[in-house]
């Protein structure tokens, strides 16, 4: 960094901000951090390890007291930008997956059938007027 002149080039403040820590707010904002928590890897994973033994808490409850457990709520993370688009992927996977299905179905068959039960007709109509 050149101390003397009191400014910074390009490269030198790519270095310093790779180097903040995951929680400081401008890396929060690079990954698309929208409600401002500012959770770093730890924190996200010892919210997926407490909602996976809040999960078998819930199994274990019903499984052998017989009853509802109690409410405890989940640890939600926060939302991403990325996680946003990561939905829109799905909705429109799920949609091609749903279209494709569909295709199969016996009603798309029939259809598909008719037209070329249709089409032979033709063709012999056209060999016996040939005739």
């Amino acid at each position: 960094m050149s101390w003397g002149e009191g400014s910074m080039n390009w490269a030198e403040l790519r270095d310093l901000v790779t180097a903040l820590p995951e929680d400081s707010a401008t890396k929060a904002a690079l990954a698309g951090d929208t409600e401002g928590r500012r959770w770093d890897s730890a924190t996200f994973l010892a919210a997926a390890q407490y909602n996976a033994l809040l999960m078998l808490v819930r199994i274990l409850w019903t499984a052998h007291l017989k009853g509802r457990p109690p409410e405890m709520e989940p640890i939600h993370p926060p939302v991403l930008e990325a996680h946003e688009v990561d939905d829109e992927a799905k909705a429109q996977a799920q949609q091609r997956t749903e279209q494709y299905l569909d295709s199969f179905s016996p009603a798309a068959a029939r259809e598909e059938d008719q037209a070329e039960v249709d089409q032979w007709r033709a063709r012999l109509a056209e060999l016996e007027t040939a005739q």
